[in-house]
C-alpha cells in the first residue's frame, strides 16, 4: 500500500533510442574524454539530472514553473526527447550547476543550484539542504514534500570518515509486489529522486526511486543503516523544499 508518491505517476519520461525512461540518466551522456565536459557528466552528474527533473517535473505540473529554460525540453509534451532533454541540461550545466571532476556536487551545492534557478526566474520556493534528521523526521520531511507534490532529491552520501569506501546500499526491481536485487548491490555517493513512500508488511518502508533512467525501490531501514553504520546524517540527506508558507520544517 502506497502512503504518498507524486500525483503524476510517470515522473519524467524521456525516449532515448525507442526506450522510455523513468527519469533521467547520466550515462546517456558520453564518457569519452575528448567531450570534457560531456564526459564529466557521464561519471559524476547524477546531481545534475536529480536538479533537472526537478524542475521539468515541476514544469509540467504547475504552469508558474513553465519557465523559459524549460521550454527548451519542449516541456509540454507527455513524453520528452533525448536531445531536448540534453539541450535543457546543457543550459542548466552552463548558467546554473557546477559539476567538480572526482566528486560531482555536494548537498549544498545542489541547495545552491536550485536557489540560483528560482531566482532567476522568480519561483516561490523554500530550499535548504536539510541534514542531521533522523529517522523518523526525515520520512515525515519526505511525506510532506510528496504530498506538495515536489519531488526529493535524497542522496546516499560517502562512506565516513572513509570517503573511499565501497560499503552502500542495495537498489531492488519489483514485480508482482515481490522484492527483487537489481544489479545496483552497493550503492553510495549518489543522488537519487524518491517519488513515492510505499508500506509493506512487517512495517518494511520503501522510498520508490528515479536513477540511471529507471525505477528502483530502496528499503529505508537499510538506508538508515548505511547512514549510522557507514555514512553520517549530513551527506546523506535531503534537499527539502516547500511551495506551502516558506518556512522550514
Amino acid at each position: 500500500m502506497k502512503i504518498v508518491e507524486l500525483q503524476n505517476p510517470s515522473y519524467i519520461q524521456v525516449n532515448y533510442q525507442g526506450n522510455l525512461s523513468y527519469g533521467g540518466n547520466q550515462m546517456w551522456f558520453s564518457k569519452e574524454t575528448h567531450k570534457h565536459a560531456e564526459s564529466v557528466v557521464y561519471k559524476w552528474g547524477c546531481g545534475l539530472i536529480a536538479i533537472g527533473d526537478l524542475f521539468l517535473y515541476l514544469a509540467k505540473s504547475d504552469r508558474e514553473f513553465a519557465t523559459a529554460a524549460a521550454s527548451l525540453a519542449r516541456v509540454a509534451r507527455p513524453t520528452l526527447e533525448w536531445e531536448d532533454y540534453k539541450r535543457f541540461l546543457t543550459h542548466l550545466l552552463q548558467s546554473y550547476v557546477t559539476l567538480v571532476p572526482g566528486s560531482g556536487m555536494n548537498g549544498f551545492a545542489v541547495a545552491g543550484a536550485v536557489r540560483k534557478y528560482c531566482r532567476k526566474y522568480r519561483l516561490p520556493m523554500t530550499i535548504a539542504w536539510k541534514g542531521f534528521m533522523d529517522d523518523q523526521t526525515m520520512l515525515k520531511v519526505m511525506q510532506k514534500m510528496l504530498r506538495e507534490d515536489l519531488p526529493i532529491i535524497l542522496a546516499i552520501g560517502p562512506n565516513t570518515p572513509f570517503v573511499f569506501g565501497k560499503k552502500g546500499i542495495p537498489f531492488y526491481t519489483m514485480l508482482k509486489d515481490e522484492l527483487i536485487p537489481s544489479g545496483h548491490l552497493s550503492v553510495h555517493s549518489h543522488f537519487v529522486t524518491v517519488t513515492g513512500i510505499i508500506g509493506r508488511k512487517h512495517k518494511q518502508i520503501l522510498l520508490q526511486i528515479a536513477s540511471w533512467g529507471n525505477r528502483y525501490y530502496i528499503d529505508y531501514q537499510e538506508y538508515r543503516t548505511y547512514i549510522s553504520e557507514h555514512g553520517d546524517t549530513l551527506t546523506s540527506s535531503l534537499l527539502y523544499l516547500s511551495k506551502e508558507d516558506g518556512t522550514l520544517f
